[in-house]
């Protein structure tokens, strides 16, 4: 793992450790589940894949190069234009709809939503990656919104 990953991991671990009501549990190589103390309430609607806990809000996925981070929150819990302030402040990400093919060497973000749950999907490379703030004060009030759903 690069030295800028693992620098970008630790601030996102920083982040979602600062929150009470989170845990963060290693799982199969690098990858990190992202759980509530209690369970979610779409954890019967998860993709036997996805489903490793009934208490798994997402994960963080630290590659060789890039970051990853999938986050699930309630249904309509927050408009799109709102994320999109969020998520991509500099507008440098490319967004991809869901079910669209995404780069595999470009930073890119989706937003999913379905009568379930919706969901985030964050994938940094290296060029954005370096100056992505994960403690930005409305970054940080996201993610704690989304981990407070849980509580």
């Amino acid at each position: 793992m690069d030295r800028l990953v693992k620098e970008q991991l630790g601030e996102m671990l920083d982040v979602f450790e600062s929150f009470p009501d989170c845990k963060i549990e290693k799982t199969e190589g690098d990858r990190l589940l992202i759980a509530s103390h209690k369970p979610v309430p779409w954890s019967d609607a998860l993709e036997k894949s996805d489903a490793e806990s009934a208490h798994k809000i997402g994960s963080i996925n630290p590659h060789k190069f890039a970051l990853g981070l999938y986050i699930d929150f309630p249904h309509d819990f927050f408009e799109f234009d709102e994320l999109v302030k969020i998520v991509d402040p500099e507008a440098t990400l490319t967004y991809y709809p869901p079910g669209e093919k995404t780069s595999t060497v470009k930073s890119w973000w989706r937003f999913r939503s379905d009568e379930k749950f919706d969901s985030i999907h964050l994938v940094l490379r290296k060029t954005e990656l370096d100056y992505y703030d994960f403690k930005r004060e409305d970054w940080m009030e996201l993610m704690r919104q989304i981990i407070g759903v849980h509580e």
